[in-house]
């Protein structure tokens, strides 16, 4: 009988996977309050839902006898899963503890700072002391990703504002307020085996017109190994303590000298396509492995076969406007994969979030990719 996977989404950054599911022999179902999400289509079922309620997703789960259930690339979907898996007695998934303890901000921050994991120290909120505080410090809802309602806040007033913004956004209600750290932002996606990093690819992030956004990443210029082993280290220590099941583990860090600074942690994927520039630049098939987590299935290789310089790049716009076409300057030749969201007439009314394609680019090295990288946003645009 063919096994049923419930993919808890179903956006344009599920696709690979969705894919990758089907071309297991899977039947796919997926999941969502938005019907028109692009990856619907691609599933064999769809069923309208919300998954920041957890109890939800169980429920439908349960009803629709699946035999292993996937995030989607959103927190919420990830703990939904680790509700569900753990009701249903499904492998591939953290306990619901840990799956909170990793993906709320506050959480994490008390956990790893307890471990003495290479994380920005916290500020606990006390109005009577806010001047004291040694600012500039950051502001993040405790529960949401992708950049939603963080500030950098110079002063008590600032910081007062952005609570009240951040508090706004934050389904729990709830922010973690953390030290400034100022250095390059990078990506660090791996998977664990039995406690250990098997696998690891390292990015550069690039950030456009919005300052917490992830608008491109790239095979990482910065990477060393003193870098991965400092990674790696707290990474495993991390998944002892925590017990975590084998599968993904992506980190967002920034790079402060030679100390990498962790950020953000998931155990889902990243959007906009992650997957496929670890793919493209490793030749590592990700969106399979992750199904094979989910399956509780032996992965038996997780070696890179060759790195490749690659950039996913997401267009955007600095400004309101209405778009009539993408234009690509000197990197036509060099870009061999795209998603197109835009269609001709579309009206960007706000900028820091509007996408008219992902691009893939290829460079023929190492050098090639230093000298090009920085023209793109002068390059790619829309007009």
């Amino acid at each position: 009988m063919q096994k049923k996977l419930l993919l808890v989404g179903g956006s344009h950054a599920d696709i690979p996977i969705i894919q990758a599911a089907k071309k297991l022999g899977l039947w796919v179902i997926t999941t969502g309050n938005n019907p028109k999400d692009l990856g619907h289509v691609y599933g064999d079922e769809y069923y309208s839902e919300d998954y920041s309620k957890p109890h939800n997703i169980y429920l439908l789960a349960k009803k629709l006898q699946v035999d292993a259930i996937c995030a989607s690339s959103n927190d919420f979907s990830a703990i939904a899963c680790a509700y569900a898996a753990q009701k249903l007695h499904l492998g591939g998934h953290d306990t619901l503890d840990t799956a909170l303890t990793i993906h709320h901000k506050d959480r994490f921050r008390a956990f790893a700072l307890t471990e003495g994991l290479c994380v920005p120290q916290t500020v606990t909120y006390n109005q009577e002391s806010r001047d004291n505080y040694n600012y500039p410090l950051i502001v993040k809802p405790i529960d949401l990703s992708g950049g939603k309602g963080i500030q950098k806040v110079m002063n008590k007033k600032e910081l007062d504002k952005a609570i009240v913004h951040a508090k706004a956004l934050s389904k729990s209600d709830n922010v973690v307020i953390e030290e400034f750290i100022e250095g390059s932002n990078h990506g660090y996606s791996t998977f664990i085996k039995e406690k250990k990093v098997v696998f690891a690819f390292m990015d550069d992030e690039h950030y456009f017109h919005n300052p917490y956004l992830v608008g491109g990443a790239s095979t990482s210029l910065h990477y060393t190994q003193a870098i991965a082993n400092e990674l790696n280290h707290d990474l495993e220590k991390m998944a002892s303590r925590l017990n975590l099941v084998d599968g993904l583990l992506h980190v967002q860090f920034i790079l402060k000298g030679n100390r990498p600074y962790i950020i953000e942690i998931c155990r889902r994927t990243p959007g906009d396509l992650y997957v496929k520039l670890v793919e493209y630049a490793t030749g590592f098939d990700m969106p399979k492995a992750i199904i094979y987590s989910v399956l509780s299935k032996k992965i038996e290789d997780y070696s890179i076969k060759k790195l490749s310089y690659i950039t996913r790049h997401c267009v955007m716009s600095p400004e309101e406007k209405i778009v009539n076409r993408v234009e690509y300057g000197s990197f036509e030749a060099k870009i061999f994969d795209k998603m197109v969201f835009y269609a001709k007439g579309d009206k960007i009314s706000n900028p820091l979030t509007y996408k008219a394609e992902i691009d893939f680019i290829r460079y023929e090295n190492k050098e090639d990719m230093q000298k090009s990288i920085n023209k793109i946003v002068e390059d790619i645009i829309i007009v």
